[in-house]
């Protein structure tokens, strides 16, 4: 039996389970993009949270990146961080 990259985080043992659906349904949505392509999925995400009074905490969306990043090459990645450190300048 295969083992789902979700198994290998227990963050997802305690996190509400739509908040588990949603990041579950945004990663599948993600395999073979480019992380450019990812802010209309990550709003809509978001939203959907929101529609049920959710939300992830930082923690959660630092496990969310490492997922969606973890087949990046190192360049994709440092370009992954630097969007990161522009949003979060911005707030």
């Amino acid at each position: 039996m295969s083992r789902s990259i979700f198994d290998e985080y227990d963050i997802f043992k305690t996190m509400h389970p739509v908040k588990v659906e949603v990041m579950k349904e945004l990663v599948k949505n993600m395999q073979g993009r480019q992380m450019k392509e990812a802010a209309p999925l990550l709003m809509a995400a978001g939203s959907r949270l929101q529609g049920q009074n959710l939300s992830f905490t930082p923690e959660e969306v630092s496990v969310l990146m490492e997922i969606l990043t973890k087949d990046m090459s190192p360049e994709e990645k440092a370009r992954v961080e630097m969007m990161k450190n522009i949003v979060r300048k911005k707030r």
